[in-house]
């Protein structure tokens, strides 16, 4: 509806998005301990920007489905279980065209999960949870394909990965005494890449000379580990306590970003034989205090989290056929920062807002020239705002402003013709930053008030998202006019946003 009204020079043209969700929940009771919860979800989204005069178009679809059963059972008065079976398929797919040039890249991750956990309360100051759970892992990280006139490759490159995850853990909460309360916990994990999967052997020019075969289900590689928590609380009086907690943390998963472009081309990647699983310390400190017979509730927090073996592509990446593993580097990272949070919690006005300052980095000894450099996600302020007014019992209006920094990005600072060829000379990693992102949405809800009580009831939510049509960047790509031959030839960099002011009407009911 909003296209027909988008001027040709604004960076919304061109650009349309659209998704839909499906969910479904249905629960049986079939005896006085016993419940069954059956689930369902699938949703895409689909992003696509075309813009003939610029000569550029791409197009992102992603999306999850899932489905889930769980059993509920109640032991006794004091303890209880829930048991789940999950399975869950993610799909990714990026797409993209400049003048002749056409590249497609594809991911995706399908797991299948049984997970069962358990809450004992053995005494009344003890809350215990326990339990485990098991994940069969199926990683598609990097299918790629693409044209370039009348030439067409589409070669078999999807290199799949698969592994097994599994975790018991242990979790307490233990109040001491009317002042101290202390959560400690202990989690073991453990992740095992599986076959199929054919390992190299490489020589000093990464040139491969041997391999083994591994066959479905047979072990390549194995980490584990200990993943102990702790939090105490101490209560200085009605209104003010202190919170402090330490955790380590093993993550096997990893999201690997390419720097040399601010395309929505990031991976899901798993640990294997060459790729370690990330591990974290992670420190807080918070105080926290209400005000005014807790009408008002705030809180300060600090903390520091030092993590190793974090992975990113090397200099100079470009998708290909190879495996991605071939075009990794590994290396350390901390972040740091505080956060404030204020909340009203009573009156017809409510709300909250939360702002953080943080820094995040990262060192690698084969990027940057091993010098440290914010991540892309690095945010230096990010402020959330919220408000809800009760104007009466029929109507209720809301507001929402969102304000964050920009994200570090890596941009070529030159270009040069080469044999005729164009070379990009790029910037320091991360050394800029997209604009910041901000934006205020509205919100009024109308509930219809019937003199008598009916087993129907509905209300209309009339909002406006982006109200004042902020173009909040989502990428940025280069766009070439002329040629070299008569000496004209000029490259942009051209921005491409997702959203403007978008209205919308809701209708919700039950019965």
């Amino acid at each position: 509806m909003t296209k027909p009204f988008i001027s040709k020079s604004s960076s919304f043209y061109g650009s349309g998005y659209y998704f839909y969700d499906v969910n479904a929940k249905i629960n049986y009771r079939f005896s006085e301990n016993d419940r069954l919860y059956v689930s369902g979800y699938f949703g895409r989204d689909v992003f696509d920007f075309n813009n003939a005069k610029r000569s550029f178009s791409t197009q992102v679809p992603w999306g999850n489905s899932t489905g889930s059963l769980r059993w509920n059972h109640v032991f006794n008065r004091r303890m209880f279980s829930n048991t789940t079976f999950l399975y869950n398929d993610y799909k990714f797919d990026f797409k993209a065209q400049q003048d002749n040039f056409k590249i497609r890249l594809s991911s995706g991750i399908r797991d299948v999960s049984l997970k069962t956990d358990f809450d004992y309360y053995p005494l009344p100051n003890h809350k215990l949870k326990f339990g485990g759970l098991i994940t069969y892992h199926k990683f598609i990280p990097n299918v790629l394909s693409g044209s370039q006139d009348s030439v067409f490759f589409t070669p078999n490159n999807e290199d799949s990965k698969y592994s097994v995850e599994t975790a018991l853990c242990i979790q307490d909460d233990w109040e001491i005494s009317e002042n101290w309360k202390l959560n400690y916990g202990l989690r073991w994990s453990s992740f095992t890449q599986i076959g199929p999967y054919t390992k190299y052997i490489r020589d000093a020019d990464r040139n491969k000379t041997d391999s083994t075969e591994y066959k479905r289900f047979e072990p390549v590689k194995t980490y584990g580990g200990l993943e102990p928590r702790l939090t105490i609380r101490y209560t200085l009086n009605e209104a003010t306590s202190i919170k402090a907690s330490v955790t380590r943390n093993l993550q096997y998963i990893h999201l690997v970003t390419n720097a040399g472009t601010t395309l929505p081309t990031d991976l899901w990647v798993p640990s294997t034989y060459r790729v370690k699983p990330q591990l974290s310390w992670l420190y807080s400190a918070g105080l926290f205090r209400n005000f005014k017979d807790n009408t008002y509730e705030t809180s300060l927090e600090l903390y520091y989290k030092y993590m190793q073996n974090q992975v990113e592509y090397k200099e100079g990446y470009t998708p290909s056929l190879t495996d991605p593993e071939d075009e990794f580097v590994f290396g350390k990272g901390w972040s740091y920062g505080s956060e404030l949070f204020v909340h009203k919690t009573r009156g017809k006005l409510t709300g909250w807002a939360g702002y953080t300052l943080s820094w995040t980095w990262r060192k690698f000894a084969a990027l940057n020239n091993s010098e440290k450099y914010p991540v892309r996600y690095d945010r230096r302020h990010d402020l959330s705002a919220v408000a809800n007014y009760e104007a009466n019992k029929k109507w209720k209006l809301g507001a929402v402003f969102v304000y964050g920094t920009g994200n570090a990005i890596t941009l070529p600072e030159r270009f040069y013709f080469i044999n005729g060829v164009l070379t990009q000379e790029y910037s320091k990693l991360n050394q800029y930053r997209l604009q910041a992102y901000h934006r205020i949405d509205f919100s009024a809800t109308y509930t219809p008030q019937p003199k008598k009580k009916r087993n129907f009831s509905s209300n209309w939510v009339f909002s406006i998202y982006n109200i004042y049509s902020r173009l909040n960047p989502y990428f940025i790509y280069f766009d070439e006019t002329g040629n070299l031959a008569n000496g004209h030839l000029k490259i942009e960099a051209m921005q491409v946003s997702l959203f403007p002011i978008l209205p919308a009407v809701t209708w919700n009911f039950k019965f």
